[in-house]
């Protein structure tokens, strides 16, 4: 396993305005395997929605997302949630295991203007079997499926070994990437609500560009109102390091829980 040397061990600095103050940070791997960290800017003072993210490490692993985190099944379901599991994580331990019956659902409230940058890490296992979806909708109401409206659907697809932009459905749209497998990859999203438009990324490829309102639903709202990890019946694939930020921020750093940042 890789192992962090970080020196010095904290820091702190109280910065006058329209000042800069530079400190050295060294960061080693003393471990046998390759070490991958981050760190971000955490905008202190701000509105609490402009950041969110989940890496899905503060829940124990093997436990239940619903009720945790703000997850929930689709339409208040108990039976479509997911188990946090330590079998694949981008950051250690955990990742999201969504498989089989998973219908995982977070909402957002208040993102009704500006640009956005939706991130999710995905690791497809090599064995993967089915079709498994990545979902955003700008408008999802629980138990009312008539008034749900959908903007971004990627389809994953092992028999075609695709990902498809699930447009007009059933994994048929005509936009597609080869499916990458056996290691983690960034599907990106970043929506511009003043202008309507998204562009979908996978494995920092241009998959698609369109509006935001009517790219799959038609008709929807200047909104971000929810992601949904459908699983469709497939077999395990793991989500971690999830995030929804403005341009430019980024919103976690991860590192072992023994290091104080």
């Amino acid at each position: 396993d890789p192992n962090i040397d970080v020196s010095p061990l904290s820091m702190a600095s109280t910065q006058a305005t329209n000042t800069t103050t530079q400190q050295n940070l060294a960061v080693g791997n003393t471990g046998q395997a390759d070490l991958t960290w981050n760190i971000f800017e955490d905008v202190t003072g701000a509105p609490e929605l402009v950041d969110w993210s989940d890496n899905f490490d503060s829940y124990a692993t093997g436990s239940q997302l619903i009720g945790q985190g703000g997850w929930e099944g689709w339409d208040g379901s108990a039976a479509a949630g997911a188990l946090t599991s330590n079998a694949q994580a981008l950051s250690a331990p955990n990742s999201a295991d969504i498989l089989g019956a998973t219908d995982l659902v977070h909402q957002y409230s208040g993102y009704t203007s500006g640009k956005w940058v939706y991130t999710a890490m995905q690791y497809i296992p090599n064995d993967f079997v089915g079709q498994t979806y990545f979902i955003l909708l700008n408008t999802y109401v629980s138990g009312n499926v008539n008034a749900d409206n959908w903007s971004t659907q990627l389809c994953f697809d092992s028999a075609t070994g695709q990902v498809n932009d699930d447009v007009p459905g059933s994994c048929s749209g005509t936009n597609t990437l080869p499916l990458v497998t056996g290691q983690w990859v960034e599907i990106r999203v970043e929506i511009d609500l003043d202008a309507d438009t998204q562009a979908i990324y996978y494995n920092n490829q241009l998959l698609v560009q369109d509006t935001w309102t009517g790219h799959v639903s038609g008709g929807g709202a200047l909104n971000i109102g929810a992601v949904d990890l459908f699983a469709n019946g497939a077999s395990s694939v793991f989500y971690d390091d999830m995030s929804l930020a403005a341009p430019g921020q980024a919103v976690a750093c991860d590192a072992p829980a023994d290091i104080p940042w």
